[in-house]
């Protein structure tokens, strides 16, 4: 899926005329870095003001933003021939449909970007933007991208790939990006081997948007009704985008033959639950967090199976190498039909190196880190191609409540980095208990203490038990997301550590202290 989208992108090319000593662009305007956001239909358009000073032997510039890929320089155009008039240039320019960051400069005609650009400076431009995708005046879908720091990640809905590129941008002064990934992570649409749909509701095929529009009324070509895919985009002051998607999970009205046909699927049905995705793209744009959440909508209790379809993207002549929590730390090849299993049951991270031969550093390889809230039951590979495998999944929906998932996709050019993110990704699975009473170095005038405090549900849902001390405390569930547990117990005379401990339904935990003593 191409996040580029009615570019006009200029190849290196031979210069008309080579700039003589002390030729110098300077764009003032706009300054430092700017973040451009997109949050309408793909003929979107940003109109800002481009201006800045030039040597007295420039006539005459062209606008371009330009970045330097492993694969060599490239540039957006976004305005030729701008008359330079006393030194000084000024022109407005159309920032149409995005591309991935790139540094404004204004180039002497006859420039070309393979020529030396020191003398001619501006600043980087990011870009966050969603583009949906309609089927008349229907989202069914979206492509997305958000750029931080060093960082560029960019996603498609749940029901098509997921998140799709999480590169390193290596040097931002000069433009240089990694080598990125063209492949998907946590995607819902079809099984691996295109049998059922990737998300099924007690036994049934169930459908999100996107697999309606590209699946059932595309490739089955059926006269169901398009369902909507909602959602909303964000981005922080410091730079972090949150972006939402939420849809209801359809099946077909008469029978789960699959594929399904105008006689057994003449209509869509709600399957009963909603799914809820919230993508957080932060720590400069190398980590993206995935919550995902089934909700019931129909009073019924339901289980979910889950295939999350992964995509490999190797170096092109590299070898695709994989870790498993759990089988060693050493990458190894995976091979077609493979299935990889005690994988345990907490949070835990796959590492994937897109050659498992490169050396540390290398700017044309990378390590993708994809961590869990809870483990799957398994991991499988594909028949046809071992660059494809999934994360299956059994989830239990209560009646009128929720099922919770969490993920995170990181990525770095050396698994050192990768691999701290991914323990950091792992700690953000739950969150710590906080101790609301006694204060920490509170003085108890008796023996008998009493701790309560407040829990948060993380990426499993709220935590399933609490110990303080060993003691297991009562929890008051007062919201969906929120929680308070309660417990007394018995303390000697003197100072004591006050541990509290929160258990989820995979088993991870997190734990806050404070210091007490007891009279």
């Amino acid at each position: 899926m191409a996040l580029v989208v009615g570019l006009v992108m200029t190849a290196a090319g031979a210069a008309w005329a080579a700039p003589g000593p002390g030729t110098f662009t300077r764009i003032t305007t706009p300054s430092g870095t700017t973040t451009f956001q997109f949050n309408g239909a793909p003929s979107a358009t940003n109109h800002f003001t481009v201006s800045g000073q030039t040597s007295n032997d420039v006539t005459s510039v062209d606008i371009l933003c330009v970045f330097i890929s492993t694969s060599g320089p490239s540039s957006v155009s976004l305005a030729s021939a701008v008359p330079v008039t006393g030194g000084a240039f000024s022109t407005v320019v159309n920032y149409a449909n995005p591309s991935a960051n790139c540094r404004l400069r204004a180039l002497p005609v006859g420039t070309a970007i393979t020529d030396y650009l020191g003398s001619y400076s501006g600043p980087i431009l990011y870009t966050d933007a969603l583009l949906p995708a309609l089927a008349g005046s229907k989202k069914y879908g979206y492509t997305a991208i958000a750029e931080e720091s060093e960082g560029v990640a960019g996603i498609g809905d749940a029901g098509q790939c997921g998140v799709e590129i999480l590169a390193t941008i290596e040097i931002p002064a000069m433009e240089v990006r990694g080598p990125g990934s063209s492949a998907c992570h946590f995607g819902l649409g079809q099984n691996l081997a295109g049998t059922a749909s990737a998300v099924r509701v007690s036994g049934h095929n169930a459908y999100l948007p996107s697999a309606v529009h590209d699946f059932l009324r595309g490739t089955q070509a059926l006269t169901v009704t398009q369902s909507v895919l909602t959602t909303s985009f964000h981005t922080a002051s410091n730079g972090d985008v949150t972006l939402t998607e939420s849809a209801p999970l359809k099946r077909c009205s008469v029978s789960d033959a699959y594929p399904p046909t105008s006689v057994s699927c003449p209509s869509l049905v709600s399957a009963g639950v909603t799914f809820t995705r919230v993508s957080h793209f932060f720590r400069g744009g190398h980590q993206v967090r995935i919550r995902d959440t089934f909700s019931s909508t129909d009073g019924a209790s339901h289980t979910v199976s889950l295939q999350y379809a992964q995509q490999v993207a190797p170096a092109v002549t590299g070898s695709a190498g994989f870790t498993f929590p759990g089988h060693g730390s050493t990458f190894r090849s995976a091979i077609p039909d493979q299935t990889v299993t005690g994988l345990g049951t907490k949070a835990a991270s796959v590492f994937q190196r897109s050659d498992r031969f490169s050396v540390e550093g290398d700017p044309a390889a990378d390590t993708v880190a994809l961590t869990w809230s809870r483990a799957p039951s398994k991991i499988v590979f594909a028949h046809s191609s071992a660059d494809l495998f999934s994360f299956r999944y059994s989830l239990n929906v209560p009646a009128n409540g929720r099922g919770f998932l969490g993920f995170a996709d990181s990525e770095s050019v050396t698994t050192s980095v990768a691999k701290s993110l991914g323990t950091l990704a792992v700690r953000d699975m739950m969150g710590a208990p906080s101790i609301t009473s006694p204060s920490n170095g509170a003085v108890l005038s008796s023996t008998t203490t009493t701790v309560k405090g407040k829990l948060t549900a993380g990426a499993n849902g709220l935590p399933t038990s609490v110990t303080v001390n060993g003691h297991h405390a009562a929890i008051t569930r007062t919201s969906l997301t929120t929680a308070t547990y309660r417990v007394t117990f018995s303390e000697s005379v003197g100072k004591h550590k006050i541990t509290a401990t929160a258990r989820d339904v995979a088993g991870n935990t997190r734990s806050r202290s404070i210091t007490v003593r007891n009279t």
